[in-house]
């Protein structure tokens, strides 16, 4: 079973100082593994892009990225660009992501196990060729059933901070490569211990997929968090760690709406 992911776009950036252009913007260490999940952020450590690398050479990699991202975050590369030998180029019109279950059986240009959590699939990279999605949500599915987030489904533009989203967890955040854009909210974050939120999965007897990020969770009348999305009767939420008990078999209120939990809420492992 396989998804053509058609809300993926893919990014070619080469040249002589691709690695180190790269490795002083984005979260995540280039020299840490070939494949990886990163976020590029503001200053002052707000989400901006996420994004998968995948390293061809040390002068050559193609980053998976949201189609919607896409325009913002190549004006973002060029900008830090200045004198740096790096090229930009878009291959969204001959190459799509893949997202299966189990080993394709048709040509990549490369596979590897999504970064983020054990449990998710392979993404691939193919030359469009008009193959055609065999199960169509297969990774929506995947994503509510682990409590998986995705920046742009799930953050709000120079607003969130991912490490309360679960970046770390999701294997995006390197502690010990230096310097990056944001790095230091984000080390000093973590090395206060101040995270206070986090990232949790509910389940419902009720339809949720009408909620829409940022809706308030109110519990006897008080805000424990917000929905970041939802998908059928699954949504995932960022809850103050100490109030997520609260929400097991009540009827609370999520965005102006009454629904109540039939099964707790948990964080995603």
């Amino acid at each position: 079973m396989f998804e053509v992911l058609d809300d993926r776009s893919l990014l070619e950036v080469s040249g002589s100082d691709s690695f180190k252009f790269l490795q002083n913007l984005i979260t995540n260490d280039l020299a840490s593994s070939d494949y990886l999940y990163s976020y590029m952020l503001t200053n002052q450590g707000k989400y901006l892009f996420d994004f998968f690398v995948f390293k061809i050479s040390d002068e050559k990699f193609l980053i998976d990225i949201n189609k919607n991202q896409l325009s913002l975050f190549t004006t973002k590369l060029v900008m830090y660009k200045l004198r740096s030998n790096v090229v930009f180029i878009d291959l969204s019109d001959t190459h799509k992501v893949v997202y299966s279950k189990n080993i394709i059986d048709f040509p990549s240009l490369i596979s590897r196990q999504d970064p983020r959590f054990s449990g998710l699939g392979t993404r691939s990279i193919i030359v469009k060729n008009g193959f055609k999605t065999t199960k169509e949500n297969l990774y929506l599915d995947d994503k509510y059933n682990f409590a998986i987030i995705d920046g742009y489904t799930d953050l709000i533009y120079e607003k969130s901070i991912p490490i309360e989203y679960g970046a770390e967890e999701l294997h995006a955040i390197s502690y010990t490569k230096g310097c990056y854009i944001g790095q230091e909210l984000i080390s000093r974050t973590k090395y206060l211990g101040v995270v206070r939120k986090k990232i949790f999965h509910l389940y419902s007897d009720q339809e949720l997929s009408h909620l829409s990020k940022n809706d308030e969770i109110i519990v006897d009348n008080v805000n424990i968090g917000i929905i970041c999305s939802s998908y059928k009767n699954k949504a995932i939420a960022l809850i103050r760690e100490e109030r997520y008990s609260q929400l097991e078999n009540k009827e609370i209120n999520i965005g102006g709406s009454l629904a109540k939990l039939s099964v707790a809420a948990f964080r995603a492992k």
